[in-house]
């Protein structure tokens, strides 16, 4: 009976000991998220020249040039945080030795964002604007650069070049291409691209579609007028594993169950109008403005006027347009401050596009900049992104309507930024593990208090 005291002593002590020590460190640290790949400058070519073929034109020639003022490029949007163009392409790229002294013709495509994909760069690009390097024949030589700022956004910088008086090929670039990723010397971008030849769709309108060699996710996508995203959700892939020559890739048909439709490219899926007679298109991958305004019979300009845009705004995929206001007929006066509309608190936002400047926005809103600037807390110097919104302390006057409305009160606003909303932090995570896995351990150290009672105080009360 004393052996058996001492050792449900010992087992309370290693019990209680075990349970007090502080849990291993391993608990409180936070699974890190694995951060996406980065497309690449080779990736950013590849793209343009199979879309360029699939328009009937040949595959632009990388330049040693183009590619090193298309890189400093990128590296300085990074660093200044830009959302415009630095200007003078053709400039910079003959200043850099392109052309050899000749004209030169240049044109410069730059997307920004965080963890964008190949998709969405070139979405982002299918403006009539970003589209010349793929439409337009005279363009010659191309060149791409990446870099990343320190507020973890990527700039993607494509540029595309032709010498005034000279046909493709005769000017010698020199070396330096770009390698492929993973590869130290991939010969640069295949100057090379055989269009892929579409499979025969089987009875429901499937295709099978067996890889060649030279094919790429890209060059597949564009035939078949679909995304890489679709082809790695019909098929379980991935684009970081190259494909292999003989693979067979699902492209299921218009009516396949359990499988989405994707728009075709250039093909507009028209809106239906509502009770009101509004009609607003959601923009899907390869949609450019003039497809979209031929669809509906209307302009672009119409397009651009009724949304607010410019025309070298890119679209974005998923991006809500007017196409008719419907039974409403807008005033063709209305300024854009008239346009505004409060929202949720009372205030009055603009949202920065690609492309825009204080100095824009302020002149849009026939504003002063310094006003801009102090409602916002900025100065001259300050460097604003695309969806950044930006407070306008104004009162849009009122418009004349059918009806008179009750007068509405002004709302009055003070020039001390409002405190930002409050918190309370929540306790560690170790903590917190602690306290839901410890009831296992206090049940079993109960019973074992409960044995050791009855062993202990047992031969007393037989005595």
């Amino acid at each position: 009976m004393r052996f058996l005291r001492v050792l449900l002593v010992l087992l309370m002590f290693a019990f209680f000991g075990g349970w007090l020590m502080p849990l291993p460190a391993a608990h409180a640290i936070p699974l890190q998220p694995v951060p996406p790949r980065q497309v690449s400058a080779y990736e950013l070519i590849i793209a343009m020249n199979t879309l360029r073929v699939s328009y009937g034109n040949p595959p632009l020639i990388e330049d040693p040039i183009v590619n090193a003022v298309a890189q400093y490029t990128a590296q300085v949007m990074a660093e200044k945080q830009m959302s415009w163009h630095i200007g003078n392409v053709r400039g910079r790229l003959a200043a850099a030795g392109y052309g050899g002294g000749a004209t030169v013709w240049a044109t410069e495509n730059f997307a920004v964002g965080l963890s964008m994909t190949i998709d969405q760069i070139m979405a982002a690009w299918a403006d009539p604007d970003h589209m010349r390097p793929a439409v337009e024949a005279a363009y010659c030589h191309v060149g791409a650069g990446v870099a990343t700022a320190s507020n973890g956004r990527t700039y993607y910088v494509l540029q595309a070049a032709y010498i005034s008086g000279q046909s493709c090929g005769s000017y010698t670039p020199g070396s330096g291409n770009t390698p492929a990723p993973g590869g130290s010397s991939s010969g640069g971008i295949p100057q090379y691209i055989v269009p892929v030849q579409r499979a025969t769709p089987d009875a429901d309108g499937n295709v099978y579609h067996i890889v060649q060699s030279g094919q790429t996710f890209w060059a597949i996508a564009i035939a078949y007028q679909v995304t890489i995203a679709d082809l790695e959700r019909w098929n379980n892939l991935s684009r970081d594993v190259p494909l292999r020559t003989g693979q067979k890739l699902y492209i299921p048909g218009p009516n396949a169950a359990g499988y989405p439709t994707p728009t075709p490219k250039g093909l507009v899926t028209t809106s239906t109008p509502d009770a009101e007679g509004r009609i607003v298109h959601e923009v899907q991958p390869y949609q450019t403005l003039i497809t979209i305004a031929q669809a509906y019979g209307v302009t672009v300009e119409r397009i651009l006027s009724l949304n607010g845009l410019q025309p070298d705004w890119p679209l974005r995929i998923g991006q809500q347009l007017v196409i008719d206001p419907g039974r409403v007929t807008p005033s063709p006066t209305l300024s854009a401050i008239q346009r505004l509309t409060p929202e949720a608190d009372g205030r009055y936002y603009h949202t920065v596009q690609s492309g825009q400047t204080l100095s824009w926005i302020a002149n849009y809103y026939d504003i002063p900049l310094s006003s801009l600037l102090a409602w916002n807390g900025l100065t001259a110097d300050s460097i604003i992104r695309p969806g950044q919104k930006l407070l306008l302390r104004v009162t849009p006057p009122a418009t004349a309507t059918a009806t008179p409305a009750p007068p509405s009160v002004t709302p009055t606003f003070s020039p001390t930024p409002s405190a930002g909303p409050s918190f309370t932090p929540m306790p560690p995570p170790s903590s917190q593990n602690r306290s839901v896995s410890a009831w296992p351990f206090l049940v079993v150290g109960l019973l074992i208090l409960s044995l050791g009672g009855l062993a202990w105080f047992g031969p007393w009360r037989r005595r």
